[in-house]
């Protein structure tokens, strides 16, 4: 694809596998319980309370993940270039898209925290058995990121080829009618698919490397930024249009400037601290592992449902002995 919107199916495939990721694991713990994912091994089970002991650096990193899911400033510009009525954008994302993704936080960060209260940890599938749930969870988040990032790699790669295109052949022709054009993107594409081949066995802590960027570059780009841009206007258009503004958007600017600095200076050191204590875990880069992978004691010990086969491990900073 060289547009964003060439397979609409694409759009409600997204959909479908996003809420198959959230409600298969749900299901899962309403039909079958969670006494074999919170056994100990000895046939009791760990108690969970509903409610864990406040912690600064926990809110922080909630708030990280939660900026980096729900903003989507960076994208919004482009989805408007290729709209056929651009003025519908406001409708179409207030009403629609806005309300279906913080409806799939809530029920997934919700949904975690009644079934296992403040044993709950990492990604909501990752709390599930090695079984067929898993399986199946884990592909409908495979399709949902491919295509998720099939629509955002499209917006990069029109960047680089605008501007390579332009200084080549002065012009910038359409990939469907020109062979080199054609060449030309699926070289961008081959490049961009190495780099981040590259970038992510770099990187081998996914959860606080989304920590990372929700707290450092999401409130700077998504949040800062924009506002910035809009001040520069109302200063440029004058003290009548000024006036025009109510003054609860002012207090809602207010908030979200302070949202901001207090995500990119006090979240960005939480999530540094966070990865540094997390790194001997993670491994070096391009470092192979099966955690998580393998339903074996020495790769995923205190993984959910592997307490009766592994007599002593720790579940996300619990130490459990059967």
């Amino acid at each position: 694809a060289t547009q964003m919107g060439s397979h609409q199916t694409l759009v409600w495939l997204n959909i479908a596998t996003l809420s198959g990721t959230v409600l298969i694991p749900l299901c899962y713990y309403q039909v079958f319980g969670t006494d074999e994912i919170r056994g100990t091994g000895d046939g009791s089970v760990v108690r969970w309370t509903p409610v864990e002991e406040f912690d600064s650096s926990k809110v922080l990193s909630s708030l990280s993940t939660f900026a980096f899911g729900m903003t989507s400033q960076f994208m919004l510009v482009e989805i408007i270039a290729e709209m056929k009525e651009p003025d519908e954008l406001p409708r179409a994302y207030i009403h629609q898209s806005a309300p279906f993704q913080l409806a799939a936080f809530v029920v997934a960060g919700l949904g975690g925290y009644y079934y296992f209260g403040d044993q709950a940890w990492g990604m909501i599938n990752d709390n599930l058995p090695f079984n067929l749930s898993i399986r199946l969870a884990a592909f409908c988040l495979l399709i949902h990121m491919l295509i998720t990032y099939v629509i955002k790699g499209v917006v990069i790669s029109r960047v680089f080829f605008f501007s390579f295109a332009g200084r080549l052949w002065g012009d910038v022709p359409r990939v469907e009618e020109c062979w080199r054009a054609r060449i030309l993107w699926n070289f961008i594409g081959i490049v961009l698919l190495a780099w981040v081949w590259v970038f992510t066995n770099l990187v081998p802590f996914f959860s606080d490397a989304v920590d990372l960027l929700g707290a450092s570059l999401t409130p700077i780009s998504c949040f800062l930024m924009p506002i910035a841009m809009y001040l520069r206007f109302l200063y440029d258009a004058g003290p009548e249009v000024r006036s025009r503004v109510p003054w609860w958007e002012w207090i809602l600017m207010a908030m979200t400037l302070a949202l901001a600095l207090l995500l990119v200076f006090f979240g960005t050191a939480s999530s540094l601290g966070n990865l540094r204590e997390h790194w001997k875990n993670s491994g070096y880069p391009f470092q192979c592992h099966c955690t998580g992978l393998w339903d074996t004691c020495e790769c995923s010990a205190g993984h959910a449902g592997m307490l009766d086969q592994c007599p002593s491990q720790d579940v996300g900073g619990h130490t459990l002995a059967g």
